[in-house]
């Protein structure tokens, strides 16, 4: 009996989705979208229900008694009714909510993701959900011509990699008797990443030790400057040149030449403690070699990336990282 009863939301959210994708075909499945009559919905919100129920007893009351008075009051409670559908379609039509950008972060930080919403007339109390979770969304007041940036946090902060669900986009107005909504489903994955976990440089194995074995010289670095780079989140502020902060308003560090000079190789079984710590340690390890330019190579127990460096070698070093699922 537990077993089933565990099942059931399984199944029942698999079928809603089902139903949902199939009798949307699908238009919905974009980073973009426009308001318009095929993607604008429209029913009476919770208050709007209360309100068309009173309205149906004062017009059954008004038969029964044939009072005039009764019947009137009904009648001008279904125009209101009227008056809140055409002009929250209105409101709403025009509407472009657009996918910018989506920040990864390391648990147990939230990841967020950015829209840029505009519409060709102004657009009033306009509210972003995600998943259909009322403590994940976000309002805004008034959308108008220029673009606007809407940032919404996401209900995740454990390590892994989580598609992107559907995100509802509502308004109330004019009365908060209707809701006026569409869905934009995004084509994106988020990442959370193992949390950092500084460890010693000595917690790893260089490659020059190895290159040494081979009889391979590796000349060694000369701790001179050589240039300045943008900083990183990641980045401490003990690099940071106050200096140049103070002339350009920008966070900059000094880069040395000794930086990119060592190899290293981060390997997943010379960490210490349980799988969740190692992973956070090599992902310090990650992010303090791309800080410094230094090439490196990371080993995992299903997998290895070759050595390289940069942006795009740590990303992908961090989406390895996110989802392994391995034990030790």
């Amino acid at each position: 009996m537990p077993k089933k009863t565990a099942k059931r939301p399984s199944l029942f959210k698999s079928f809603k989705q089902s139903v949902f994708n199939k009798l949307l075909k699908n238009k919905h499945l974009k980073n973009s979208i426009t308001l318009e009559h095929r993607t604008i919905y429209v029913l009476p919100s919770s208050l709007g229900w209360y309100f068309v129920i009173v309205a149906i007893l004062n017009f059954v009351m008004g038969i029964n008694y044939q009072n005039n008075l009764i019947l009137i009051m009904s009648y001008l409670m279904f125009v209101v009714m009227i008056i809140a559908v055409l002009m929250g379609y209105s409101n709403a039509k025009g509407l472009t909510v657009k996918f910018k950008d989506a920040f990864n972060s390391y648990a147990p930080q939230k990841p967020s993701i950015i829209f840029e919403l505009q519409s060709p007339s102004v657009t009033q109390s306009i509210n972003l959900t995600y998943q259909d979770s009322e403590q994940t969304h976000k309002h805004t007041g008034q959308v108008d011509s220029k673009p606007q940036l809407l940032t919404l946090n996401l209900p995740y902060s454990s390590r892994g990699k989580y598609s992107a669900q559907r995100i509802k986009i509502a308004s109330n107005y004019p009365f908060g008797l209707m809701t006026v909504w569409s869905y934009i489903q995004l084509q994106e994955d988020i990442f959370v990443y193992p949390s950092l976990e500084q460890v010693h440089s000595d917690a790893h194995v260089s490659m020059l030790d190895e290159q040494a074995d081979k009889g391979i010289s590796t000349q060694s670095g000369s701790e001179e400057f050589e240039s300045l780079i943008p900083h990183l989140p990641e980045m401490g502020l003990q690099r940071v040149s106050w200096k140049h902060y103070a002339k350009t308003q920008q966070l900059l560090v000094k880069e040395f030449v000794d930086f990119k000079i060592a190899n290293a190789l981060f390997d997943f079984t010379l960490m210490n403690g349980d799988t969740e710590q190692r992973l956070s340690q090599l992902c310090f390890l990650v992010c303090e070699a791309t800080e410094k330019n230094t090439p490196f190579m990371l080993k995992l127990p299903n997998k290895t990336i070759n050595t390289n460096t940069g942006q795009h070698h740590k990303q992908q070093c961090l989406e390895l990282l996110c989802s392994f699922n391995g034990d030790v």
